[in-house]
């Protein structure tokens, strides 16, 4: 008599094809977690480094520029009113008052104005500068900082 064994060890075609299926589905739903999150990582990375680079910024004008050099620049007067109010500055202004290079890929513009300072009709004794960092490549990635000088 001849025995006729059949092997029955193994997947069949079946399972394999629904595993791959399932595992298919399962990375699918965490390949959108992860791209979202890299996407989610650049935008915070960039944002961070507008503000670093304002921050940057704002220490450099607190530490070079004081109420003397405003007014030999022609940018206030002896009392400390900003002349052309409110007085924009770009990149190579501000280079040129804080007398050393910015070193950054980002649009750097400053906007000084003492106008918002009246309280109660006197005028508070301080110059804003309001620092803002632009990426050129999105107008929506900005950072906006400010800081005030004594007059």
């Amino acid at each position: 008599m001849n025995k006729n064994s059949l092997n029955q060890e193994g997947f069949t075609l079946l399972e394999v094809l629904l595993s791959i299926v399932l595992l298919t589905i399962i990375l699918t739903s965490f390949l959108g977690f992860f791209t979202q999150s890299a996407i989610f990582n650049k935008k915070n990375e960039q944002k961070l480094d507008t503000m670093q680079t304002a921050q940057t910024i704002i220490n450099l004008i607190e530490i070079n520029i004081e109420k003397q050099d405003l007014i030999i620049l022609n940018l206030i007067d002896a009392n400390g009113i900003v002349l052309n109010k409110p007085k924009s500055l770009n990149k190579l202004e501000l280079e040129q008052y804080l007398g050393e290079p910015i070193s950054s890929d980002y649009t750097i513009s400053a906007l000084m104005d003492n106008s918002s300072f009246i309280i109660n009709n006197t005028a508070e004794n301080l110059i804003m500068f309001k620092v803002i960092v632009q990426n050129p490549a999105d107008s929506n990635d900005k950072s906006e900082t400010y800081t005030y000088i004594r007059r």
